[in-house]
């Protein structure tokens, strides 16, 4: 058994003191609370917070890879590799997500993932389930994906995708395209999360693919329709439809590139923190320096003392390449979120949105024991756990 203590402990729904403790053992934890409550068995490993703040391990339900590999590179060494990548740097569970490409890549991509997520390493973050993004977008709302791949997949490929339902935990689409409805449904029914993303709908378009099944919105402000005229009215999009729809949860790239301040105030005040999560949208770049790297075929260049990913011609931003802790230092430091709700949306509402809050993303009786020792100055990790195991070392 090991004791996490000599820190302040966020749950986080709720903060306990310095006097606190996290009690884990066999992978799980045992029990959180004071000492005097809890109490320190005897001959327990004594993990010493040193003061720092103790909180759950974070939950990426949006990340493509780090440390030189991508989750669509096909392979569980790749799969592996960021999943190493992201543990080091205190994002404990993760969906892979794949990109834009055809689909016998993306089964490919898929079989490696599910095959991760059978077999952890204890120096790997939880694969918790493939997110798949893309090809299924609007020509208008392409991003940094390849737009001469986009489509819907014919009877054969639509079979196919639902029978991985099994390890498919969430699918990005664009609600507006021919056969989208039907596909939702089908998902839905399947209990896969389905996400509106790189989409060019009008808002009541979106209101019908809630009635069908959707529930999440993909990267707020990135690749989605705003406000626009047709003819002498104006109508909303999906962007408008993300912030006032109480039906719909979202997520925003909080790296301090992807969106200016003033947005992600506004997501913050329109969602608040039990309906926002924030995600890194990280690709293989995160953590390797500057250089030129693939993205599903794209070019994505990282410039000296860049903070994230450019296309070649430096028009747009080719993916992100920054750390769930570094997301939440920037909505805490720099937008000026609480440290309590920056927590939230980076463990528990994640987990929730994807339907795996029974397993991770809080300090809680029964679950995961995924921990983080945070510098109460920088917010980031000094320490990780998985699994109840502590990480040799961590990585900005």
């Amino acid at each position: 058994m090991r004791a996490v203590l000599n820190g302040a402990i966020y749950t986080p729904t709720r903060i306990i003191p310095r006097e606190g403790v996290v009690l884990v053992e066999d992978g799980v934890i045992v029990d959180v609370g004071t000492v005097d409550q809890v109490g320190v068995p005897e001959g327990a490993e004594r993990v010493d917070a040193g003061g720092g703040i103790i909180c759950p391990g974070y939950v990426d339900i949006h990340v493509h890879g780090g440390g030189g590999a991508d989750a669509a590179d096909g392979t569980p060494e790749a799969v592996r590799m960021a999943a190493c990548r992201l543990a080091r740097a205190g994002t404990t569970s993760f969906l892979p997500t794949t990109a834009t490409a055809p689909f016998a890549e993306i089964w490919e991509a898929f079989d490696a993932i599910a095959a991760v997520m059978g077999d952890r390493r204890p120096e790997e973050a939880r694969a918790l389930g493939i997110h798949m993004e893309g090809p299924l977008f609007s020509l208008q709302q392409v991003g940094a994906h390849n737009a001469s791949l986009l489509r819907m997949p014919d009877a054969e490929e639509r079979e196919r995708l639902l029978s991985y339902s099994g390890s498919l935990a969430r699918v990005t689409l664009a609600p507006e395209r021919e056969g989208a409805m039907d596909l939702i449904r089908d998902l839905s029914a399947r209990g896969v999360l389905v996400s509106g993303g790189h989409s060019d709908a009008l808002y009541a378009e979106v209101c019908a693919a809630m009635e069908a099944g959707l529930r999440h919105i993909t990267h707020l402000w990135s690749s989605m329709s705003l406000m626009r005229r047709i003819g002498p009215k104006r109508h909303s999009g999906m962007l408008e439809a993300a912030l006032v729809e109480d039906g719909l949860t979202a997520e925003m790239i909080a790296d301090g590139y992807h969106l200016p301040t003033s947005l992600m105030k506004i997501a913050y005040r329109m969602k608040g923190p039990e309906k926002l999560a924030l995600v890194s949208d990280a690709m293989r770049a995160s953590g390797m320096g500057p250089g030129e790297y693939d993205l599903a075929g794209i070019v994505a260049v990282v410039e000296e003392g860049a903070g994230v990913a450019v296309t070649r011609d430096r028009k747009a931003f080719a993916g992100s390449i920054s750390t769930m802790a570094r997301c939440v230092r920037e909505v805490v430091q720099v937008v000026g979120v609480s440290l309590v709700d920056a927590l939230r949306m980076a463990t528990e509402t994640p987990a929730r949105i994807v339907g795996v809050e029974d397993r991770v993303g809080r300090l809680a009786r029964g679950l995961a024991a995924d921990l983080l020792i945070l510098d109460p100055l920088t917010l980031l990790p000094r320490q990780v756990i998985v699994g109840g195991e502590l990480l040799d070392g961590v990585a900005p």
